[in-house]
Protein backbone atom coordinates (compact mmCIF):
# COMPACT_ATOMS: atom_id res chain seq x y z
CA UNK A 1 0.00 0.00 0.00
CA UNK A 2 1.36 3.54 -1.01
CA UNK A 3 1.79 5.57 2.35
CA UNK A 4 3.67 8.11 0.82
CA UNK A 5 4.43 10.26 -2.03
CA UNK A 6 7.23 12.88 -3.36
CA UNK A 7 7.91 14.76 -6.01
CA UNK A 8 11.44 16.67 -5.91
CA UNK A 9 12.46 19.11 -8.81
CA UNK A 10 15.65 19.91 -10.33
CA UNK A 11 17.86 20.59 -8.31
CA UNK A 12 16.71 18.48 -5.43
CA UNK A 13 14.35 20.68 -4.31
CA UNK A 14 11.51 18.72 -2.54
CA UNK A 15 8.41 20.97 -4.27
CA UNK A 16 5.75 18.34 -3.16
CA UNK A 17 4.95 15.22 -0.65
CA UNK A 18 1.95 13.89 0.45
CA UNK A 19 1.94 11.83 3.40
CA UNK A 20 -1.63 9.19 3.41
CA UNK A 21 -1.26 8.48 6.84
CA UNK A 22 0.74 11.17 8.80
CA UNK A 23 1.15 14.63 9.14
CA UNK A 24 -1.12 17.71 6.58
CA UNK A 25 -0.63 17.03 2.62
CA UNK A 26 0.61 20.78 2.78
CA UNK A 27 3.42 20.17 5.30
CA UNK A 28 6.86 19.96 3.24
CA UNK A 29 8.34 19.28 6.86
CA UNK A 30 11.98 18.14 7.66
CA UNK A 31 11.50 14.55 7.45
CA UNK A 32 10.49 14.84 3.90
CA UNK A 33 13.09 17.72 2.78
CA UNK A 34 15.71 14.75 4.66
CA UNK A 35 13.97 12.23 2.60
CA UNK A 36 14.34 14.33 -0.71
CA UNK A 37 17.85 15.15 -0.07
CA UNK A 38 18.94 11.53 0.32
CA UNK A 39 17.24 10.13 -2.36
CA UNK A 40 18.74 13.08 -4.60
CA UNK A 41 22.17 12.24 -3.40
CA UNK A 42 21.63 8.58 -4.42
CA UNK A 43 20.50 9.26 -7.69
CA UNK A 44 23.37 11.79 -8.54
CA UNK A 45 25.85 9.04 -7.19
CA UNK A 46 24.03 6.86 -9.49
CA UNK A 47 24.41 9.10 -12.46
CA UNK A 48 28.38 9.61 -11.30
CA UNK A 49 29.17 6.19 -11.94
CA UNK A 50 27.34 5.83 -14.82
CA UNK A 51 24.83 3.27 -13.43
CA UNK A 52 22.09 4.81 -15.06
CA UNK A 53 18.47 6.07 -13.03
CA UNK A 54 17.55 4.60 -9.78
CA UNK A 55 14.03 2.61 -10.40
CA UNK A 56 13.47 1.30 -6.95
CA UNK A 57 15.44 1.51 -3.38
CA UNK A 58 14.55 -1.25 -0.95
CA UNK A 59 14.64 -1.22 3.03
CA UNK A 60 13.78 -3.52 5.91
CA UNK A 61 10.17 -1.84 6.00
CA UNK A 62 8.91 -0.24 2.87
CA UNK A 63 10.23 0.24 -1.17
CA UNK A 64 11.18 3.41 -2.85
CA UNK A 65 9.66 3.08 -6.14
CA UNK A 66 11.20 6.00 -8.97
CA UNK A 67 10.24 7.26 -12.24
CA UNK A 68 12.22 9.80 -13.70
CA UNK A 69 11.81 12.95 -16.01
CA UNK A 70 14.49 13.84 -18.52
CA UNK A 71 13.12 17.25 -19.61
CA UNK A 72 12.61 19.04 -16.54
CA UNK A 73 15.12 16.81 -14.41
CA UNK A 74 12.35 16.09 -11.98
CA UNK A 75 12.16 12.13 -9.55
CA UNK A 76 8.64 10.95 -8.43
CA UNK A 77 8.43 9.05 -6.56
CA UNK A 78 5.76 6.69 -4.35
CA UNK A 79 6.90 4.72 -0.83
CA UNK A 80 5.14 1.75 -0.38
CA UNK A 81 5.51 -1.56 2.53
CA UNK A 82 8.15 -3.86 1.79
CA UNK A 83 5.82 -6.86 0.95
CA UNK A 84 4.12 -4.88 -1.72
CA UNK A 85 4.56 -5.76 -5.41
CA UNK A 86 6.55 -3.29 -7.35
CA UNK A 87 4.27 -3.93 -10.62
CA UNK A 88 1.11 -2.56 -8.51
CA UNK A 89 2.85 0.61 -7.49
CA UNK A 90 4.66 1.52 -10.92
CA UNK A 91 1.66 2.23 -13.01
CA UNK A 92 0.60 4.67 -10.17
CA UNK A 93 4.06 6.51 -10.60
CA UNK A 94 3.89 6.80 -13.76
CA UNK A 95 0.03 8.30 -13.90
CA UNK A 96 1.30 11.05 -11.00
CA UNK A 97 4.71 11.41 -13.40
CA UNK A 98 2.34 12.57 -16.26
CA UNK A 99 -0.22 14.36 -14.96
CA UNK A 100 1.63 16.56 -12.78
CA UNK A 101 3.83 17.33 -15.85
CA UNK A 102 0.48 18.07 -17.52
CA UNK A 103 -0.25 20.20 -14.94
CA UNK A 104 2.66 22.03 -14.39
CA UNK A 105 5.21 22.58 -17.05
CA UNK A 106 5.00 25.84 -17.25
CA UNK A 107 5.27 26.16 -13.56
CA UNK A 108 8.09 23.35 -13.56
CA UNK A 109 10.25 25.66 -16.16
CA UNK A 110 10.10 28.86 -14.42
CA UNK A 111 10.04 27.12 -10.89
CA UNK A 112 11.13 29.38 -8.32
CA UNK A 113 10.98 27.39 -5.14
CA UNK A 114 7.30 28.42 -4.19
CA UNK A 115 5.88 25.04 -3.11
CA UNK A 116 2.27 26.53 -2.59
CA UNK A 117 2.00 26.43 -6.47
CA UNK A 118 1.21 22.62 -6.15
CA UNK A 119 -0.67 22.29 -3.49
CA UNK A 120 -3.81 21.78 -5.81
CA UNK A 121 -2.52 18.51 -6.55
CA UNK A 122 -3.55 16.66 -3.64
CA UNK A 123 -7.20 16.23 -4.93
CA UNK A 124 -5.83 13.97 -7.73
CA UNK A 125 -3.27 12.23 -5.52
CA UNK A 126 -6.11 10.97 -3.17
CA UNK A 127 -8.29 10.28 -5.91
CA UNK A 128 -6.09 8.57 -8.28
CA UNK A 129 -2.67 7.58 -6.98
CA UNK A 130 -3.47 6.50 -3.10
CA UNK A 131 -4.42 2.13 -3.78
CA UNK A 132 -7.39 1.53 -0.93
CA UNK A 133 -6.73 -1.74 1.56
CA UNK A 134 -8.11 -4.84 0.31
CA UNK A 135 -10.26 -6.85 2.53
CA UNK A 136 -10.71 -10.37 1.22
CA UNK A 137 -13.94 -12.20 1.92
CA UNK A 138 -13.39 -16.12 1.67
CA UNK A 139 -16.01 -18.72 2.45
CA UNK A 140 -17.41 -21.63 0.93
CA UNK A 141 -21.00 -21.30 -0.81
CA UNK A 142 -23.73 -20.39 1.80
CA UNK A 143 -22.09 -19.52 4.31
CA UNK A 144 -23.46 -15.89 3.34
CA UNK A 145 -20.38 -13.85 2.01
CA UNK A 146 -22.67 -12.74 -1.09
CA UNK A 147 -25.36 -11.18 1.46
CA UNK A 148 -22.38 -9.00 3.33
CA UNK A 149 -21.79 -7.89 -0.21
CA UNK A 150 -25.22 -7.02 -1.12
CA UNK A 151 -25.57 -5.18 2.46
CA UNK A 152 -22.91 -2.34 0.81
CA UNK A 153 -25.11 -0.24 -2.14
CA UNK A 154 -22.97 1.04 -4.97
CA UNK A 155 -20.98 -0.40 -8.51
CA UNK A 156 -19.89 -4.06 -8.26
CA UNK A 157 -16.86 -4.91 -10.62
CA UNK A 158 -16.96 -8.44 -11.96
CA UNK A 159 -13.90 -9.98 -13.32
CA UNK A 160 -13.27 -13.68 -14.49
CA UNK A 161 -10.40 -15.56 -13.59
CA UNK A 162 -8.91 -18.24 -16.36
CA UNK A 163 -11.54 -20.43 -15.15
CA UNK A 164 -14.03 -17.99 -16.04
CA UNK A 165 -15.38 -17.73 -11.98
CA UNK A 166 -16.47 -14.19 -11.05
CA UNK A 167 -13.98 -12.05 -8.41
CA UNK A 168 -16.21 -9.54 -7.09
CA UNK A 169 -15.29 -6.51 -5.91
CA UNK A 170 -16.73 -3.64 -4.23
CA UNK A 171 -15.15 0.26 -3.31
CA UNK A 172 -16.45 1.03 -0.13
CA UNK A 173 -16.41 4.58 1.51
CA UNK A 174 -14.95 5.07 5.04
CA UNK A 175 -15.63 7.83 7.19
CA UNK A 176 -14.10 8.51 10.96
CA UNK A 177 -10.45 6.98 9.95
CA UNK A 178 -7.10 9.19 9.49
CA UNK A 179 -6.36 9.76 5.83
CA UNK A 180 -8.26 6.18 4.81
CA UNK A 181 -11.47 7.43 2.67
CA UNK A 182 -11.69 4.25 0.86
CA UNK A 183 -11.22 0.30 1.30
CA UNK A 184 -12.06 -3.10 -1.12
CA UNK A 185 -14.07 -5.63 -0.40
CA UNK A 186 -13.28 -8.60 -2.69
CA UNK A 187 -15.29 -11.91 -2.22
CA UNK A 188 -13.88 -15.21 -3.24
CA UNK A 189 -14.71 -18.87 -2.97
CA UNK A 190 -12.44 -20.51 -0.31
CA UNK A 191 -12.08 -23.62 -1.91
CA UNK A 192 -11.45 -22.01 -5.28
CA UNK A 193 -9.05 -19.56 -3.52
CA UNK A 194 -7.22 -22.42 -2.02
CA UNK A 195 -6.97 -25.10 -4.63
CA UNK A 196 -6.32 -22.58 -7.47
CA UNK A 197 -3.99 -20.51 -5.44
CA UNK A 198 -1.01 -20.11 -7.99
CA UNK A 199 -3.83 -17.93 -10.13
CA UNK A 200 -4.45 -15.88 -7.36
CA UNK A 201 -1.19 -15.42 -6.15
CA UNK A 202 -0.71 -11.76 -6.91
CA UNK A 203 -4.26 -11.36 -5.25
CA UNK A 204 -2.52 -12.62 -2.04
CA UNK A 205 0.67 -10.60 -1.87
CA UNK A 206 -1.16 -7.52 -1.73
CA UNK A 207 -4.13 -7.89 0.07
CA UNK A 208 -3.78 -6.35 3.54
CA UNK A 209 -6.91 -8.41 5.52
CA UNK A 210 -8.43 -12.45 5.07
CA UNK A 211 -11.66 -12.32 6.24
CA UNK A 212 -12.95 -15.93 6.69
CA UNK A 213 -17.18 -16.13 6.55
CA UNK A 214 -18.35 -19.21 8.35
CA UNK A 215 -22.21 -20.23 8.79
CA UNK A 216 -20.65 -21.04 12.78
CA UNK A 217 -22.02 -24.62 12.29
CA UNK A 218 -19.58 -27.71 13.13
CA UNK A 219 -19.17 -29.29 9.53
CA UNK A 220 -18.63 -25.67 8.20
CA UNK A 221 -15.76 -24.86 10.54
CA UNK A 222 -14.06 -28.17 10.18
CA UNK A 223 -13.72 -27.82 6.46
CA UNK A 224 -12.95 -24.47 7.02
CA UNK A 225 -10.21 -24.91 9.24
CA UNK A 226 -8.90 -27.51 6.72
CA UNK A 227 -8.36 -24.99 4.27
CA UNK A 228 -7.51 -22.63 6.79
CA UNK A 229 -4.34 -24.56 7.35
CA UNK A 230 -3.64 -24.98 3.52
CA UNK A 231 -3.91 -21.20 2.66
CA UNK A 232 -1.46 -19.46 5.74
CA UNK A 233 1.57 -20.50 4.23
CA UNK A 234 0.57 -19.09 0.76
CA UNK A 235 0.19 -15.57 2.37
CA UNK A 236 2.59 -13.31 2.85
CA UNK A 237 1.68 -9.81 4.68
CA UNK A 238 -2.21 -10.12 5.41
CA UNK A 239 -3.95 -10.72 8.41
CA UNK A 240 -6.43 -13.03 9.20
CA UNK A 241 -9.89 -12.69 10.63
CA UNK A 242 -12.94 -14.72 11.22
CA UNK A 243 -17.15 -13.97 11.16
CA UNK A 244 -19.23 -16.06 12.90
CA UNK A 245 -21.94 -15.53 10.42
CA UNK A 246 -25.39 -17.02 11.52
CA UNK A 247 -25.49 -16.23 14.91
CA UNK A 248 -28.94 -16.23 14.78
CA UNK A 249 -28.99 -19.84 14.82
CA UNK A 250 -28.28 -20.52 18.51
CA UNK A 251 -29.11 -24.60 18.05
CA UNK A 252 -26.62 -25.29 15.07
CA UNK A 253 -24.30 -22.20 15.61
CA UNK A 254 -20.96 -22.10 17.68
CA UNK A 255 -20.49 -18.93 20.01
CA UNK A 256 -17.80 -16.77 18.67
CA UNK A 257 -15.50 -17.02 21.45
CA UNK A 258 -15.16 -20.72 21.16
CA UNK A 259 -14.49 -20.57 17.40
CA UNK A 260 -11.98 -18.20 18.26
CA UNK A 261 -10.17 -20.16 20.71
CA UNK A 262 -10.24 -23.31 18.32
CA UNK A 263 -8.83 -20.91 15.46
CA UNK A 264 -6.58 -19.21 17.74
CA UNK A 265 -7.91 -16.32 14.99
CA UNK A 266 -9.69 -12.88 16.46
CA UNK A 267 -13.36 -13.58 15.49
CA UNK A 268 -17.06 -11.52 15.47
CA UNK A 269 -20.15 -12.91 15.67
CA UNK A 270 -22.53 -12.14 12.95
CA UNK A 271 -26.39 -12.64 11.62
CA UNK A 272 -27.33 -11.01 8.76
CA UNK A 273 -31.42 -11.09 9.62
CA UNK A 274 -30.60 -8.48 11.77
CA UNK A 275 -31.96 -5.06 11.58
CA UNK A 276 -29.19 -2.99 12.06
CA UNK A 277 -26.55 -6.06 10.26
CA UNK A 278 -25.00 -3.30 7.53
CA UNK A 279 -23.95 -1.21 10.44
CA UNK A 280 -22.43 -3.86 12.57
CA UNK A 281 -20.43 -5.26 9.79
CA UNK A 282 -19.58 -2.12 8.70
CA UNK A 283 -17.67 -1.46 12.48
CA UNK A 284 -16.36 -4.85 11.95
CA UNK A 285 -14.80 -3.63 8.72
CA UNK A 286 -13.41 -0.70 10.73
CA UNK A 287 -12.02 -2.34 13.38
CA UNK A 288 -10.03 -4.71 11.09
CA UNK A 289 -8.58 -1.54 9.28
CA UNK A 290 -7.46 -0.08 12.39
CA UNK A 291 -5.88 -3.12 13.61
CA UNK A 292 -4.35 -4.34 10.48
CA UNK A 293 -3.70 -1.04 8.60
CA UNK A 294 -3.23 1.72 10.63
CA UNK A 295 -1.64 0.76 13.56
CA UNK A 296 0.74 -1.43 11.66
CA UNK A 297 1.94 1.74 9.64
CA UNK A 298 2.21 3.59 12.84
CA UNK A 299 4.56 0.86 14.80
CA UNK A 300 6.43 1.02 11.43
CA UNK A 301 6.74 4.47 11.65
CA UNK A 302 7.77 4.37 15.17
CA UNK A 303 10.39 1.90 14.68
CA UNK A 304 11.83 3.69 11.57
CA UNK A 305 12.19 7.28 13.83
Amino acid sequence: MISRVLIIAAGGILCYSKNFFGKSSTDLDADDDLISGFLTAIASFAQEIKGGDIKALNFRNFNFIYSYDDEFGCMFIVVTDIDDLEEEARPKVDLMKSEFIKRYSKKLKEFDGNVSDFEPFDGFVEEHIFIPPKILLLGENGVGKSTIMDLFPGQTVLELDEDLNEIIEKLIGVSGLENLKQFKLREIDLEELVNKSKLYRKLLDTVEIICIVSNSAASNLGRTKNYLNRLKPLVKKADFYIIANFQDLKESAFEPDKIEKSFEIKTYGFSAIQKDSKEKIYSIFIEMLKISVLEKLKARQFKES
